[in-house]
């Protein structure tokens, strides 16, 4: 017999048996799941999810969610979506078996993957190395625990679909693997909001990596995980409304216990108010400080264990059962959570007291579920506050729980203890070496110049690539979350195209709504052109009464206009009052009434003395009413002054007279392709400004790498500048700022590249690509607006000082070959370069001035003079090449001669305290007590210790004389000293320009910081990145336009001048 068992146990056998098992489970599975309809609430729910899922398509799910219930995430979605697809596809019956089993199958594969996953790891060597005998026993103590088949066959739950993700979570956090935990993670909070408990050991683990890559890696992967698989469900709305979904859902139930047995049940806490209570202290205090005390503990112990395999495990098992013991508002089913998590660290520790909890814990649970379920099928969905049953399981659960936390104790802290080796070990000194006295010969710096190759100190592959593996990775992962951020609700894909231009006044339109409505609002949307127009309205068509004017000059171009005219009518008449100027496109009319969001269908439109040689028609008001919102914002109309340059890029587009000529327009026709590409919408005069705006960032990354040397301080200066306020608000306004600032960080960064090099040791040309590249794009900038012209005082003047220093270095060559007596003497070889640099340093300094003359000068001009190409193209006369000439005059008149107030313009002395914010946009119907808001600013953790660095620097440039704080210096100077003499009114966004330039200061000292001392230093920079990255997210409300309560803007105002709404 023992020898047939011994066969039995070969490896075909071996998956024989395991097969068998897991097909067996799986049968038992599938034969009880229609037996009974299950929990009935919880079934019949997810299967009207999965109706609605299946019929009204994934983005329309979370549509007045609140009617059907719908308080899971979106998760769980996707399957219930399948669900609904077999259901309809196959026309099985809803609740009959087919339908049941179809609805259950799910979480009964994930029942059966995870037993087949613990026979795997109680197997593998890096596991449990245990016996196959062993292994196939522990997956069947999963696989046939009532505890578990009653969750998925019989009560219709998903605990074990969502638990096979926290169980990937865990393991591959317990291999170090942080970054993939936390994609799993994230796949587990989209399942079930209870995710967020197991987060707290990931937490611990990335802050013990101690590495701000893994941390980046971490919330990157977690946040591009669910941004993903949300997107289906984000369309049209946005992110948002995950946040409230998670809230409202931990936020339900507030009840002390809720058929779970645990410690508010034993203390008579079944369905009461948990803020009642015993001993005048409340359910739900005594839960917070019991839950608090939990989580220290076991914070404590999991810390102890210093890595030990099932540590992480165990501590997760214990921290999911403290929260049902000690937590209120649970439910009966949360300890199924921590029953797969005691099985698993058993694998690994091999204590059986571990085993002994897993079967206890199992058969109260089981006891608790297969109470409430069978009291379900009764319509009693509540046990008794002092149910005899409930009390006795559930101080049993709090008793083993106890013991849980002892046996945690001993596990980890005594077993530390005892392994610790009596009295500390002496440390023996390692010899000293002996100082050895080397003279060094120290070469001039002019020397060094003409004879020692360029070394740039940058880090570098293996190849030599200054791009390599890690840069990819850090300026990868602040691409990818900047560029999901800058576009979350950057503005609308939808508005009206179709328009009438309406060229005399008395023209007359009449919407006839079919039958008579209480109108409470009208929407009307403006193109370009000014003009004015009334509403009237009637019940019969002949009596009008109760005229609402409506004036639309040049503020309401692409804007939403709204009056609430509280009507009762039938028709609408709209006259054309008058035209001026340009006449006035009218693209449409949105009516809304009878208290109603959604827009009055139009049974007729007629017209009445409408001229013949009107553009459009007037059909064209109605005939796109679903790009007509409710209520206006930013995400559907223009703001700011988006209505002169959204306008203009318009205008270039379709050969119109531009109205708005105070700047270049290079920066409108950039603007024109996103409209071209994707329509004139928010989103399409807005997308290549944001575009820019992240292009900034690998430009930032670059120019600090070429400066500092190493991947990390690279990283440093494009983090700040990807989380300052004022980069993110510049770049999603349609202005022309961001431009403006991307180019002048191109011709610094090309300037500085110049710098670098010298014609002594490198060829001629080879110095000469990186100034004509600087050339070009201060022209290319100076076409966008003018304030790059500033910077180029700047590029003179770090040009001037390369080719001082250049002549220096002739100079001391020179003088080398003329000195008659030099010690040592001179080889042949150093005698011939010297005579080299005397010899073309005319020839090689005239070359490089008559290449500035092109590319500074000769370049520019024609770029700036092709940039009016789409103005040249307007039809008629005043559009050659003189006219162009007549717009630079006028544009410098109009910013020398201009005289306007604005109340958040503010002088140049302020900008760097952030005195006043410039507030661009508040949005106008709001709910009661809520706003929406976009201001820009810089981050306060950004610019006032920058602006401190940028003080000290003139002191450090100079004693020091350090030509990389020269260099910054000069180029952020070069941007903000010509504002002093600039009379008319300014704006803190005139500051942008000098961010870049700040940051790269700011990271210098940072630098310095971190070089001279030791390495914990590191962890207050990466508290301070944290903390400009906390800010950021604390502000992002009112820098993107977010609907907020009004109360939290109060919490912003740090200033007085801080005004948000």
């Amino acid at each position: 017999m023992v020898s047939w068992f011994k066969q039995l146990w070969g490896a075909p056998h071996k998956l024989f048996l395991l097969g068998l098992l897991l097909l067996t489970a799986l049968l038992l599975r599938l034969y009880l799941a229609p037996l009974w309809v299950g929990y009935d609430t919880d079934v019949r729910t997810f299967l009207a999810w999965a109706d609605r899922a299946y019929s009204v398509g994934l983005s329309g799910l979370y549509t007045n969610a609140k009617e059907y219930f719908l308080d899971y995430p979106p998760g769980y979605m996707y399957v219930l979506y399948l669900v609904g697809l077999l259901h309809h596809k196959l026309s099985i019956p809803w609740e009959s078996a087919g339908s049941l089993i179809i609805l259950k199958l799910p979480a009964i594969l994930a029942d059966i993957v995870t037993a087949y996953l613990l026979f795997q790891l109680a197997i593998s060597r890096l596991g449990g190395a245990r016996t196959w005998v062993q292994a196939i026993q522990i997956a069947a103590l999963f696989a046939f625990n009532p505890a578990i088949w009653s969750n998925s066959a019989i009560w219709g739950q998903v605990d074990s679909f969502f638990m096979l993700f926290i169980l990937a979570t865990l393991l591959l956090q317990q291999r170090g693997k942080l970054p993939q935990a936390a994609v799993f993670i994230a796949l587990a909070l989209l399942l079930k909001p209870q995710a967020l408990l197991f987060g707290i050991f990931l937490l611990i683990d990335v802050i013990r990596k101690r590495s701000m890559m893994v941390l980046l890696l971490s919330v990157l992967s977690g946040a591009a995980t669910m941004a993903v698989i949300s997107l289906p469900f984000a369309v049209g709305r946005g992110y948002g409304w995950l946040i409230g979904l998670y809230s409202g859902t931990l936020a339900s139930y507030p009840y002390a216990s809720l058929n779970a047995f645990n410690l508010m049940a034993l203390l008579g806490g079944n369905f009461i108010d948990m803020n009642n209570g015993i001993l005048h202290i409340s359910y739900q205090w005594m839960g917070w400080v019991l839950m608090a005390l939990s989580i220290i503990y076991v914070c404590y112990l999991y810390i102890r264990s210093k890595d030990q395999r099932g540590a992480l495990l165990y501590a997760a098992f214990l921290f999911i059962t403290a929260v049902f013991i000690c937590m209120t508002k649970m439910h009966e089913r949360y300890l199924h959570y921590g029953l797969l998590l005691a099985l698993t660290s058993f694998i690994y520790i091999k204590d059986r007291r571990i085993l002994g909890l897993f079967i206890g814990f199992s058969i109260t649970h089981f006891i608790n579920i297969a109470d409430v379920l069978l009291r379900s099928f009764h319509q009693d969905y509540h046990i008794p506050r002092y149910d005899p049953l409930m009390l006795v399981v559930s101080a049993i659960n709090v008793m083993m729980f106890a013991y849980a936390c002892l046996l945690g104790w001993r596990l980890f802290v005594e077993s530390q203890q005892e392994q610790k080796v009596e009295g500390p070990v002496p440390l023996v000194p390692l010899p000293i070496e002996q100082e050895i006295n080397i003279e060094i010969h120290t070469e001039s710096k002019r020397w060094n110049a003409i004879f020692k190759p360029s070394l740039d100190e940058v880090e570098r592959s293996i190849k030599g690539r200054f791009f390599t593996k890690k840069d990819a990775l850090y300026l990868g992962a602040l691409v990818l979350v900047y560029t999901i951020i800058a576009l979350f609700h950057l503005g609308g894909h939808k508005a009206p195209t179709t328009f009438w231009k309406p060229t005399s006044g008395g023209e007359t339109v009449i919407a006839d709504l079919g039958s008579s409505h209480n109108i409470t609002r009208i929407n009307t949307f403006a193109g370009v052109g000014e003009g004015a127009y009334s509403f009237w309205f009637s019940q019969d068509g002949t009596q009008w009464q109760d005229q609402i004017s409506v004036k639309s000059d040049h503020t309401k171009v692409f804007t939403w206009n709204t009056v609430e005219p509280k009507k009762d009518a039938r028709y609408v008449k709209m006259v054309i009052d008058a035209q001026e100027g340009a006449a006035l496109h009218l693209h449409e009319i949105g009516i809304f009434g009878d208290g109603s969001t959604t827009i009055l269908p139009i049974a007729k439109v007629s017209e009445q003395d409408v001229n013949a040689a009107d553009e459009g028609t007037t059909p064209n008001l109605f005939d796109e009413p679903t790009t007509v919102p409710y209520t206006p914002t930013y995400m559907n109309g223009s703001y700011f002054d988006e209505i002169y340059h959204a306008r203009t890029a318009y205008e270039h587009l379709h050969q119109i007279e531009p109205y708005e000529s105070t700047h270049p327009p290079l920066g409108k026709v950039l603007m024109s392709i996103g409209i071209y590409v994707f329509g004139l919408n928010p989103f399409g005069w807005r997308i290549i400004g944001t575009l820019f705006g992240v292009g900034m960032i690998p430009i930032m990354y670059v120019f600090a790498k070429r400066m500092f040397g190493r991947s990390e301080y690279a990283f440093i200066a494009a983090f700040l500048l990807t989380f300052d306020f004022m980069h993110f608000a510049q770049t999603r306004i349609a202005t022309i700022d961001v431009y403006g600032v991307f180019f002048i960080m191109l011709m610094f960064y090309f300037m500085y590249r110049y710098t670098t090099l010298s014609f002594y040791r490198e060829k001629l040309w080879t110095t000469l690509i990186p100034l004509g590249l600087s050339g070009l794009f201060f022209g290319i900038g100076a076409a966008s607006k003018w304030i790059v012209i500033y910077g180029g005082a700047g590029l003179a003047v770090l040009l001037l000082l390369s080719l001082i220093e250049r002549f220096g270095e002739y100079r001391f060559a020179r003088s080398l070959l003329r000195e008659e007596e030099i010690e040592p003497p001179l080889t042949e070889h150093e005698r011939s370069r010297l005579q080299l640099v005397e010899k073309f340093f005319i020839r090689s300094t005239l070359l490089t001035l008559l290449w500035c003359v092109l590319t500074f000068i000769i370049i520019p001009l024609a770029v700036y003079t092709l940039s009016y190409i789409p103005f040249m193209m307007v039809p008629g006369p005043g559009h050659n090449l003189k006219d162009v000439v007549t717009y630079q005059v006028h544009m410098y008149k109009y910013h020398k001669d201009l005289v306007a107030t604005h109340p958040f313009s503010s002088p140049w002395w302020e900008w760097p305290m952030m005195l006043r914010p410039i507030w661009y946009y508040q949005a106008k119907l709001m709910p009661q007590g809520m706003l929406s808001s976009i201001v820009s600013f810089g981050n306060p953790l950004v610019w006032w210790p920058g602006f401190i660095a940028v003080i000290l620097s003139f002191y450090v440039a100079f004693t020091r004389k350090d030509k990389l704080l020269r260099m910054l210096l000069i180029a952020y100077c070069s941007q903000y000293l010509p504002w002093i003499l600039v009379p008319r009114l300014t704006f803190i966004y005139h500051y942008f320009a000098m961010v870049p330039f700040l940051v790269l200061i700011l990271t210098y000292y940072i630098k310095e910081y971190l070089e001279e001392g030791p390495l914990h230093k590191k962890r207050w920079v990466y508290g301070y990145l944290i903390a400009v990255f906390v800010l950021f997210v604390l502000f992002f409300p009112i820098l993107s336009g977010m609907i907020i309560p009004s109360k939290y803007s109060f919490f912003l105002r740090w200033l007085p001048g801080w005004n948000f709404f």
